[in-house]
């Protein structure tokens, strides 16, 4: 896997990859995350989020790869408006799961669409990706709804977990 060491940007949104520097902003707390990204910070977004984006480049995930993680700014309103967050699969190579939160005043806008699309379409163009899968769980009708719209068809439900699964073909389909 080549490493995203560059936004990425789609129509609304430029997705920062979290650097060492970004990282230990988030450490330093809501203010100097905000400074250093350059982008209005949502506290809301900040209590549930920062700690994980602290965490996204240290050895706390034991002997598991930390997850790679992109802050979504609006690039218009220079906002924070959610996150993007991918990693190898354990199960295959080739094969990467992805999940998403969005700030929940930023909700049902097509932002997690847009996000996470930007970050499916570079692990498929240059992240070296054969598929990509996405949990949710069952009850959560936006997270459905959203893995409906970027392409992904239900794998499997086990318990109170469906699993998505995405390939280059599905991936395809959707943006024609």
């Amino acid at each position: 896997m080549i490493a995203l060491d560059r936004p990425l940007y789609s129509p609304r949104l430029r997705l920062e990859p979290v650097t060492p520097e970004l990282a230990e902003a988030a450490r330093a707390g809501q203010a100097v995350f905000a400074d250093v990204i350059g982008a209005e910070a949502p506290a809301e977004w900040c209590a549930a989020n920062l700690g994980l984006v602290a965490k996204s480049l240290s050895n706390a995930w034991g002997s598991v790869p930390a997850p790679t993680r992109a802050i979504a700014v609006h690039r218009n309103e220079g906002a924070i408006v959610g996150d993007v967050r991918f990693e190898p699969s354990l199960r295959a190579s080739g094969e990467f799961e992805i999940g998403y939160s969005v700030a929940r005043h930023r909700r049902r806008q097509g932002y997690a669409v847009e996000a996470a699309g930007a970050v499916i379409d570079w692990l498929f163009e240059d992240g070296g990706a054969e598929t990509v899968l996405a949990g949710c769980d069952s009850g959560n009708i936006g997270s459905v709804r959203t893995l409906r719209r970027l392409g992904f068809w239900l794998d499997s439900t086990p318990g109170t977990t469906f699993w998505w699964v995405l390939s280059p073909e599905l991936r395809s389909a959707t943006r024609a």
